[in-house]
């Protein structure tokens, strides 16, 4: 196929590759749409059941109670894929009764608080943690918060950092002046290491 950027998908604004495979769907399958169809009313991640296949057309019953019939040769047909599982980014928003969530205890980016409050707070009943190691999770969950930092945050907590060093030196003189600002720098990072550590085990179950 030749590939003229300027001409095709020029005006949707891209181009999607992806790598086809055969799936069986039988009724009382569960599959999640990986691409949005606005005309159907499908959205990306969205999860629906298999309501029957017969003829080569697949009936499926989306989350609204609706029945959706696709014909063979629907282009939708070919962004679908199974839901036994889901990633922490597609799940967001939804709720279930049961959730097993597997989180791999140094993995650099995925590892967060963020993504594993969003693991664990889709759950209505039940929720089980599954990792390769419990105390390097912990250590990691208590140091990766996941939030991203804008530059200018960034920039005031340096300056910040930076009032707080001339205070200091400010105050060099002065026996009673300088203890005080010593214990209060000494005291508020094991406050903050407790009370993370606290935080953790909770939600460990440690």
């Amino acid at each position: 196929m030749a590939w003229e950027p300027n001409r095709i998908a020029a005006r949707a604004g891209g181009v999607e590759v992806y790598r086809g495979e055969e799936i069986e769907l039988r009724a009382g399958d569960r599959i999640r749409w990986t691409r949005n169809d606005a005309g159907l009313g499908l959205v990306n991640s969205g999860t629906t059941e298999v309501a029957a296949v017969k003829g080569g057309r697949v009936t499926f019953r989306p989350e609204d109670g609706r029945s959706l019939d696709l014909a063979p040769g629907d282009p939708q047909l070919r962004h679908l894929d199974r839901a036994c599982a889901s990633t922490v980014h597609a799940f967001q928003g939804r709720t279930v009764d049961t959730v097993i969530a597997a989180m791999e205890a140094n993995h650099p980016h995925l590892t967060t608080q963020k993504s594993f409050y969003v693991e664990l707070s889709r759950a209505r009943d039940k929720a089980e943690l599954v990792t390769d190691d419990k105390a390097a999770l912990k250590e990691q969950l208590e140091a990766a918060t996941g939030e991203r930092i804008a530059a200018l945050e960034a920039v005031e907590s340096d300056k910040a950092k930076g009032r707080d060093g001339g205070l200091d030196a400010s105050r060099s003189t002065g026996r009673e002046s300088e203890g005080a600002v010593s214990q209060g720098r000494d005291k508020a990072p094991g406050m903050e290491r407790d009370g993370a550590t606290k935080g953790v085990d909770r939600g460990l179950g440690l």
